[in-house]
């Protein structure tokens, strides 16, 4: 519908004749061309989905009306504003109120003045013995589930899921005497976001964190351990594959690459058995050897391809001094 038929009908609407006839002359319209367009189906009402107006509220009993209430309903015949009182002081409180203070709102005698107060000149307050810094590693419960992770594994793995990188890095210089760690920056990075996924929350709001666990059975909080991306049967089936396929069709930069990748996806790994431990033993010394022997092709291939460098010298005249003469061998 175009802007002036909606205007003609707004003004038609709200009785403005001079506006409407306006509006026909700068539209060059009639006002039997303009006419209501279909507005279709209305829109149904929207069920109750809880009815709640059904439920049994809990009111207030008749017999605790209060003054107000039952002047209201007409029940003032012997109403007295001491029986609004006599009502709330029902429960006795006044009574053990009065036991303690009196009337004449005194508090005590006047030589005990302060007495309730005294701590007493034995008691010695430390304020600063209790204090726990949260921050530190000396609290005491974890406060996160990555925090137990950190807490209750001794795998580098689980230390770089929960987003230890130092505490990681310090067992693997303690289990396999690692010392650079800039290679396995990637391996660090995968894990790390593979071991949580974020749940968008309200607007202005930082995400919901859910923890993504690889033993999703455990029930016991202290055992349970984050997902290990590429794990060592993902490695076995698939990684080393391609690199004995890369070998196989003389490929020898992309088998670098990747053997050298499974060598770092080895040390960063976790295992749940002694024969995974094994499998992992296995495929670093496999990994290291290869990659080894491929370096020493390739750098075998590059010096054989390129020009030999010899260093050749004109016969020496007999004026130029012996030290530039080629050397003279002597066949005995």
């Amino acid at each position: 519908m175009q802007a002036d038929p909606l205007a003609y009908l707004t003004a038609k609407s709200h009785g403005m004749t001079e506006e409407c006839q306006s509006i026909l002359e700068e539209t060059g319209l009639s006002e039997d061309q303009i006419t209501l367009p279909s507005m279709g189906q209305p829109v149904p009402t929207p069920g109750v989905i809880v009815p709640t107006f059904k439920a049994n509220w809990p009111v207030k009993a008749a017999a605790t009306q209060s003054i107000f209430e039952k002047a209201l309903l007409g029940q003032v015949e012997g109403l007295s504003l001491d029986d609004d009182n006599k009502a709330a002081d029902g429960d006795g409180f006044e009574d053990a109120l009065d036991d303690a203070i009196g009337r004449d709102g005194d508090v005590g005698d006047e030589d005990e003045e302060g007495a309730g107060w005294d701590m007493g000149d034995d008691i010695n307050v430390d304020v600063e013995s209790d204090f726990v810094d949260v921050d530190s590693g000396d609290a005491g419960a974890a406060n996160t589930e990555a925090d137990m992770w950190v807490r209750n594994s001794a795998v580098p793995a689980d230390h770089v899921a929960a987003g230890s990188f130092e505490s990681a890095m310090q067992l693997l210089n303690r289990q396999v005497g690692a010392v650079n760690f800039e290679p396995l920056k990637p391996r660090f990075l995968e894990i790390y976001q593979a071991s949580r996924a974020f749940l968008p929350a309200t607007a202005g709001l930082p995400p919901l964190i859910n923890y993504v666990r690889r033993n999703v059975d455990e029930t016991d909080l202290r055992k349970v351990r984050p997902v290990i991306p590429r794990d060592m049967e993902s490695i076995t089936s698939q990684d080393l594959q391609v690199g004995f396929t890369a070998m196989r069709q003389n490929n020898l930069e992309d088998g670098v690459k990747i053997f050298k990748k499974i060598l770092h996806s080895s040390l960063v790994n976790a295992v749940g058995s002694t024969q995974e431990v094994g499998e992992v033993s296995d495929h670093c010394t496999i990994s290291i050897l290869l990659y080894a022997l491929q370096q020493l092709i390739i750098q075998y291939r590059s010096r054989r391809s390129s020009p030999p460098q010899r260093n050749i010298l004109s016969p020496c005249p007999s004026n130029s001094p012996v030290a530039l003469c080629p050397p003279t061998t002597i066949v005995n």
